[in-house]
């Protein structure tokens, strides 16, 4: 942002948010980087994001009611030939990866996938025959799909976040000054950073992206009140509501839960991050068996880049330029994502 829009002057920082977290997935996946100006960046933005925003109803309507991709075709084409075309990209690199492929180095995810289909082959598994390269290119495909928009909208929170409340800003600049330095972060780096931590946790409490969280199935007719539900009903967690529940103090003790304050996540008596406290209405990522598997990555991830961010601006505020308060974007209606902001990395000196 700095090398393209230079300091003092407004930045909308969402496309090159989204930037950072494509980059680090596709860095995972098959050992590349792209830059902002990358027609393969807009193509990959587009199919993953874009064309569901713009879609959002149509999309949502032809997923689960059949008859609407025939009345709405166009729509519908569209948006297979554009998942189509980005399929048959992923693909064509994932076989690329034969030509060059080292059994004894693993440079990325796409070798590991070769390395799994060659030691099924090898030790003539009944899996060996599902592995095709399909098949293995769409668990990269997988990847992107599930691995990018959530984190990358959390991030949009944390920035607008830690523009909104300049307190915190300094107070975060100075714990990692404190604990970390200039160094680059490391995962252990989280038992020292207790604020960050609770940061990070407030806000995935306060503007959870995926409020309804992952899809569930009835196992058997069940009985909640005075409902029932029926076997292989599909269920979900209206988890945002939870994680802003106000009319019960239960779990939201001291402040009002619709407050954005970290130090809820920091334990009173010796200063350090948890979230024991509020379980188990803290369930950003779902509840039950079928939660997200993503956690641990998306946890790790977002302490990883937002320490990053924050020490490569140690020598600038970051200020609002223009934004439209806190509340979620209404014409987004699948994740809750900020209204469109602008910032300016404010030269201290």
């Amino acid at each position: 942002m700095l090398k393209r829009e230079g300091p003092d002057k407004p930045i909308k920082p969402s496309d090159y948010i989204y930037l950072m977290f494509l980059n680090i997935m596709a860095n995972s996946s098959f050992n590349e980087n792209y830059n902002i100006d990358d027609e393969e960046f807009k193509k990959f933005k587009y199919v993953l994001k874009d064309i569901d925003n713009e879609f959002v109803v149509n999309s949502f309507l032809n997923e689960y009611i059949k008859p609407f991709k025939w009345l709405d075709r166009k729509i519908y084409e569209k948006k297979h030939k554009a998942f189509y075309d980005m399929s048959e990209l992923i693909l064509k690199k994932f076989k690329n990866h034969f030509n060059d492929y080292n059994p004894n180095c693993e440079r990325d995810f796409c070798d590991a996938l070769i390395d799994a289909k060659n030691v099924a082959l090898r030790d003539g598994r009944e899996s060996a025959i599902h592995l095709t390269d399909d098949r293995l290119a769409m668990c990269v495909f997988d990847m992107f799909y599930a691995g990018i928009e959530t984190s990358e909208i959390t991030f949009q929170w944390l920035l607008l976040l830690l523009a909104y409340y300049p307190e915190m800003q300094i107070r975060l600049k100075q714990e990692i000054e404190s604990e970390i330095g200039d160094r680059l972060p490391r995962h252990q780096d989280r038992q020292q950073c207790h604020y960050v931590m609770a940061f990070i946790a407030e806000t995935l409490r306060f503007r959870n992206v995926p409020p309804f969280g992952l899809a569930h199935k009835s196992m058997a007719d069940s009985k909640i009140g005075n409902y029932t539900i029926p076997k292989d009903t599909i269920l979900y967690t209206y988890q945002g509501i939870i994680l802003r529940n106000n009319w019960d103090t239960k779990y939201w003790t001291t402040t009002n839960a619709n407050d954005f304050l970290p130090d809820r996540f920091i334990d009173t008596t010796d200063g350090t991050y948890s979230t024991t406290g509020c379980s188990p209405a803290f369930i950003p990522f779902g509840c039950g068996r079928r939660q997200c598997l993503g956690e641990s990555l998306a946890i790790a991830q977002l302490f990883l880049v937002f320490v990053r961010f924050l020490q490569s601006t140690q020598n600038y505020d970051i200020v609002l330029d223009s934004h439209q308060g806190l509340d979620a974007d209404p014409n987004i209606s699948i994740v809750i994502s900020p209204k469109t902001y602008t910032i300016v990395l404010k030269s201290k000196i």
